[in-house]
């Protein structure tokens, strides 16, 4: 599978929303896999001077992760294929 980094505005960067966020996309892709797609939430991280949330998943294509974006409810700028 490859790796995707989904990247969101969050206007509240802080720890706390970490956590927050980090719980969403770990549920919507344990709801995607159960609706049979594979993808895998690997982690999340924030960029605070940015208010940017990061989250790389693992899946075999982007449209996985847009439809996990969708289920998160994640305003997301963008989704990258990134190598690591």
């Amino acid at each position: 599978m490859a790796s995707f980094l989904l990247e969101s505005y969050t206007p509240e960067c802080e720890p706390a929303v970490l956590d927050q966020l980090t719980a969403r996309a770990r549920e919507a892709a344990e709801e995607a896999l159960r609706e049979g797609l594979q993808v895998r939430h690997v982690r999340s991280f924030l960029a605070p001077e940015d208010s940017i949330c990061f989250h790389l998943f693992e899946a075999p294509s982007a449209e996985v992760i847009v439809h996990v974006s969708e289920i998160a409810s994640f305003d997301y700028q963008r989704i990258t294929e990134v190598i690591e």
